[in-house]
């Protein structure tokens, strides 16, 4: 393979095959009915319980969402430090900061459907589902990762 600095061919090939392009068109939809979805919701929420109250209830699950994205960080962090010390590779460490970064991207947009999603990824079993799912094309980038977590970690 000819390495293109960040791309390799292999990723500009597949840019071209219709299936990729199909997959990328229905990202891009649920990626503009999800806001619709929410401004609806929250503009409905308004009419009921005040414009206010309900901006409020948006911040305070961000707030929320940033609190506990942060606990379960630290903790997977520590984990990670654990298993280096250990020697061990820490692959369902990683596989769960992924799955708690997406829960924690989800809790931080604004809204009560990506709130609802971002709080269900927090569920150790589901995250670690989304987690997996994330990182089953990493996994030479994550052995990267820790060749050099050893390495920092040594010094």
């Amino acid at each position: 393979m000819i390495n293109l600095g960040m791309f390799d061919t292999s990723f500009i090939m597949r840019l071209f095959q219709k299936e990729f392009i199909l997959k990328l068109l229905l990202l891009a939809l649920l990626y503009s009915l999800i806001p619709l979805a929410e401004i609806f919701l929250i503009l409905h929420a308004g009419g009921i319980f005040g414009n206010y109250l309900v901006i409020a209830a948006t911040a305070a699950t961000a707030l929320l969402g940033m609190l506990i994205a942060f606990s379960e960080t630290e903790t997977l962090i520590k984990q990670v430090k654990r298993k280096l010390k250990n020697g061990e590779y820490p692959g369902k460490e990683f596989i769960g900061l992924a799955g708690v970064f997406v829960g924690a991207l989800l809790m931080i947009s604004p809204g009560f459907i990506t709130d609802g999603i971002g709080l269900f990824l927090f569920i150790p079993v589901i995250r670690n589902s989304v987690g997996r799912f994330i990182t089953s094309r990493m996994e030479n980038q994550l052995k990267d990762i820790y060749e050099y977590l050893k390495l920092y970690d040594a010094n």
